[in-house]
């Protein structure tokens, strides 16, 4: 059964003894191919962005009750990296036995259980779907704090939206928007720290000439607001976090206040009901390169002090 995403393999009957060579070639054909799930026999082959849930449109169908329309998908990343992402499901997504409220990067021989089904993901011998330059190659960190600007998009709407669109275009429209919030952000010179399943978590570290990147950044994602593809909002803090792990991995840890004060930004933009906005500690800091409008100061749960926020 050919899929968009993710491609069936039986698993291959009891051959003749003249048959077995073009067997072992199959198999070979198959396990070259570099990430694939294993499930009761059968082997999913990864292509880019797999949709698993119960809607037949899906690259990977479960069918159980316990099973959303399109429960999470498989996202692959530009460096060979895959990410399993739940997207809101009732029952939750498994790996490992720990069931996953962020995205998580996976690695080779990882379980993953959807609704009472277990998955294997292979991607044997640490090889990358891409290959890697060699600046990829880092060795962990220790934390640090830096002064950066962290930046949070989500699709608005999302638990709506996904009960009106057939599962292979929700999965197809979430993993084409977060590619071009992706391309975005590192465009001009960020980095995209955690998907979020509807959404995604940004910063950059400040430095001389930074400021003309966010300003571009915030400019090109309005625009690409305008564009066909699903609504959603952004905002943009500025302020001091701990940091450390391997970036190029995507497991480098951002922590801190900055961290929460962002998520709290981005619930307070959704209650707002406005598109794009900046905390008063990014207004300061952008000057006179971004014109914007107050939309008042405003309690945060966990902050003390009324915070101001400006539209943009």
């Amino acid at each position: 059964m050919q899929t968009h995403g993710a491609q069936l393999f039986p698993v291959l009957p009891a051959l003749p003894k003249q048959r077995i060579f073009d067997n072992h070639l199959q198999l070979m054909s198959l396990h070259e191919h570099e990430a694939w799930l294993d499930s009761d026999g059968d082997q999913y082959r990864l292509e880019g962005t797999c949709s698993i849930g119960r809607a037949v449109l899906n690259n990977v169908v479960i069918d159980s009750p316990k099973v959303s329309r399109l429960h999470s998908i498989i996202h692959l990343e530009d460096n060979g990296a895959f990410y399993l992402i739940d997207l809101g499901s009732s029952n939750g997504t498994f790996l490992n036995k720990r069931r996953i409220h962020e995205p998580v990067r996976l690695h080779d021989q990882d379980e993953i259980s959807i609704g009472g089904k277990s998955f294997v993901f292979n991607q044997p011998r640490g090889k990358p779907t891409a290959q890697l330059r060699p600046a990829a190659l880092v060795t962990l960190q220790e934390v640090e704090n830096v002064e950066v600007w962290l930046l949070v998009a989500d699709i608005k709407n999302f638990t709506p939206l996904s009960r009106t669109m057939m599962s292979g275009d929700l999965a197809n429209m979430v993993s084409v928007w977060l590619g071009s919030c992706k391309a975005i952000i590192e465009r001009h010179g960020g980095t995209v720290n955690k998907y979020l399943g509807d959404g995604i978590l940004s910063y950059w570290r400040d430095q001389p000439e930074i400021v003309k990147e966010i300003v571009a950044t915030i400019h090109t994602l309005k625009i690409e607001q305008s564009r066909d593809g699903p609504s959603f909002r952004f905002v943009v803090h500025f302020g001091t976090v701990a940091i450390g792990g391997v970036p190029s991995t995507r497991e480098e840890t951002l922590m801190g206040s900055e961290v929460n004060l962002i998520f709290r930004l981005e619930k307070l933009l959704a209650s707002l009901g406005e598109p794009c906005a900046i905390s008063d500690e990014a207004r300061i800091n952008l000057g006179e390169a971004i014109t914007c409008r107050s939309l008042g100061e405003h309690d945060l749960k966990g902050f003390e002090g009324k915070r101001a926020f400006f539209a943009v």
